[in-house]
């Protein structure tokens, strides 16, 4: 892959950052029981990159698991993920889309959304291409953070940008390691929080997440899986 002037792709970032849509609390997406939501993570392979979608309705009803092989075109750049891995995690949640006639409510993504250095992760990335309410929940931050967190799960503490609050990083099982949360298009902190936390039931990682991450292992490593289809 060719060298790259991440200068330019800072300023892609800013303005792209500038078609983000982050409602305030209270506002935006709110879940309701019908809605189906796609959740999604990638397995890579050098440049193979192995995705894979869950798919389940916000009451619990898990309705499939979709997986596609595709090459990655862009190099992996720290804070420059969204250009590597949204293109692919777009071409998934189209495929299936077309497929099943399934229309995604929500979408929950395997990164960060706005907080991010430029406010642009690949959870913004994927949510103004598609146009559906997205949700980022990172394993590790992007943006430093202060404060003590407290053990218990649905504790947080905000996470800052330029004073602004953009994420939080929240606990949500007693005493283990959080997450990092962020709204990504079209729906506001509180609601990813929540939606993060009540699909969190067990685990560190929300079950969907937690699904679709191993469904992308088994598939790069050619192991069968249940409910698991290829498109």
């Amino acid at each position: 892959m060719e060298t790259i002037d991440t200068s330019q792709l800072e300023i892609i970032q800013k303005e792209l950052a500038q078609k983000v849509v982050i409602f305030e609390n209270g506002q935006g997406y709110i879940p309701e029981n019908e809605d189906i939501i796609f959740s999604l993570d990638v397995q890579y392979v050098g440049e193979q990159a192995y995705v894979a979608l869950d798919v389940m309705r916000w009451s619990g009803e898990l309705l499939g698991i979709f997986g596609s092989l595709q090459v990655a075109t862009f190099s992996y750049i720290p804070q420059f993920f969204s250009f590597r891995e949204a293109p692919i995690l777009i071409n998934l949640i189209k495929a299936v889309q077309q497929k099943t006639g399934f229309k995604p409510a929500l979408l929950i993504i395997d990164g960060h959304g706005i907080a991010h250095p430029r406010r642009f992760g690949v959870a913004c990335y994927v949510g103004i291409e598609t146009q559906i309410p997205t949700i980022g929940c990172a394993k590790e931050p992007l943006l430093r953070y202060e404060g003590n967190l407290g053990n218990e799960r649905g504790s947080y503490i905000p996470l800052f940008l330029e004073n602004e609050e953009v994420g939080s990083v929240l606990r949500t099982q007693n005493g283990i390691k959080p997450v990092f949360v962020s709204a990504g298009h079209l729906t506001s902190l509180e609601v990813a929080n929540q939606v993060i936390l009540t699909l969190s039931t067990t685990y560190r990682i929300s079950e969907p997440l937690r699904r679709a991450d191993h469904a992308a292992r088994c598939y790069a490593k050619g192991e069968s899986l249940p409910n698991f289809s290829i498109v």
